[in-house]
């Protein structure tokens, strides 16, 4: 059996625009990306609302995604595989190249995982493998007091990440080209958005293995 860990943010928790809440269980894509999988595969979602890639928010705690990503990656082990979707709550701080730059440390971090505990029962018994989704675009505001165009700057995500990805060698999905967010609020999925993202990624990664 194949065992993946979706890390990611509000996208990837559930989060409702329509009620501020939570999706149902059923409705997130990570539950709909488990059930095309089948029986070969386990999927564990960590999603974290306004998760970043490495930047603190100010006025919320444990929102640096760099600073709990190895208590997710120990806690699960072994793992075959990370789905890593983050990027839009970057964009509260930085532009997309900044975005990009905590991209890629976050990248290293995983894929150094083993080394930098190498006492312990390895995290990746195989070898680190990611699957880095750049995220849907930005058609309203992540923050109000933002200090860049955050819809102008989603645009630019994918083509760094696809970038990061050749680098690395790791596996990439644009999940712009996949879905919009809901005409809510224009940063989060709709129930329909959850379930192209979910199907994408599940054809994706059934791709990688067979």
């Amino acid at each position: 059996m194949k065992t993946i860990l979706f890390y990611g943010d509000s996208n990837t928790w559930g989060f409702d625009p329509s009620t501020c809440g939570r999706y149902p269980l059923e409705e997130r894509w990570t539950t709909i990306c488990r059930q095309m999988l089948g029986a070969e595969f386990y999927g564990i979602p960590a999603g974290m609302n306004g998760r970043t890639t490495v930047f603190d928010d100010p006025f919320k705690g444990c929102r640096n995604g760099l600073e709990g990503l190895d208590y997710e990656l120990q806690s699960h082990k072994p793992l075959d595989l990370v789905v890593l979707m983050l990027g839009t709550n970057d964009l509260k701080f930085t532009n997309a190249a900044g975005s990009a730059a905590g991209m890629r440390t976050v990248v290293e971090h995983i894929l150094t995982v083993n080394d930098r505990f190498a006492q312990s029962f390895p995290v990746f018994p195989d070898r680190a493998r990611i699957l880095l989704v750049s995220p849907v675009l930005i058609t309203g505001y992540v923050n109000d007091n933002t200090a860049c165009d955050e819809s102008r700057e989603s645009e630019k995500l994918a083509s760094l990440y696809q970038e990061i990805a050749r680098e690395n060698g790791l596996d990439f999905l644009d999940a712009a080209k996949v879905t919009g967010p809901s005409g809510i609020d224009g940063v989060h999925l709709s129930v329909e958005g959850h379930a192209r993202i979910g199907r994408a990624i599940a054809s994706k990664i059934l791709e990688l293995w067979h």
